[in-house]
């Protein structure tokens, strides 16, 4: 697993994520931006990833401590908004996307350029999110020439006023 995790972990710093896991029958996914490499170690791959404490699928992983993580490619700009904009408590994130359960139960995104599925080793409460500490256990790189859409890509497009006109006037 390890020499097949390094292209897709390349493609995570400061890329905007779609974060998904599975607990008890229920799914749930959020846009994620704070995800890290945290070894330096091919053979031991692990990662950092910060969840803000207000969504469902911060709660959900709590109790499964399982997750997938699928960059966000140029493009797929509306899965911010599905994931990012309307809380799991109150909308099916998942309604019209092809999805199957990972190794973990977790939910698979058909359409991403990639995932890593992993759980969870250790947790740390960081104010308003929790860094928690993966070991990734199954890795996907579907798609090499994809271009991961950056958070800071968002932020300068206004990405915190979802109804803007144009949120990405930079893209081809």
């Amino acid at each position: 697993m390890s020499s097949t995790a390094a292209p897709l972990l390349d493609r995570l710093d400061t890329t905007v994520c779609v974060l998904t896991t599975a607990h008890a029958g229920a799914v749930s996914g959020c846009i994620v931006t704070y995800v890290t490499p945290a070894s330096i170690h091919a053979e031991r791959p692990r990662l950092v990833v910060l969840t803000s404490h207000e969504n469902l699928t911060h709660e959900l992983l709590g109790a499964s401590g399982v997750l997938a993580l699928h960059p966000v490619a140029l493009g797929q700009e509306d899965w911010v908004e599905r994931f990012g904009f309307q809380s799991g408590r109150d909308v099916d994130k998942f309604a019209g996307l092809a999805w199957e359960p990972g190794e973990t139960g977790s939910p698979i995104l058909a359409e991403a350029l990639g995932w890593i599925e992993g759980r969870v080793l250790a947790t740390m409460d960081c104010g308003d999110h929790t860094a928690r500490l993966v070991e990734p256990l199954a890795v996907s790189l579907r798609d090499a020439a994809a271009v991961p859409l950056r958070a800071a890509e968002v932020y300068a497009g206004g990405i915190d006023e979802p109804r803007a006109p144009s949120l990405f006037p930079w893209r081809p």
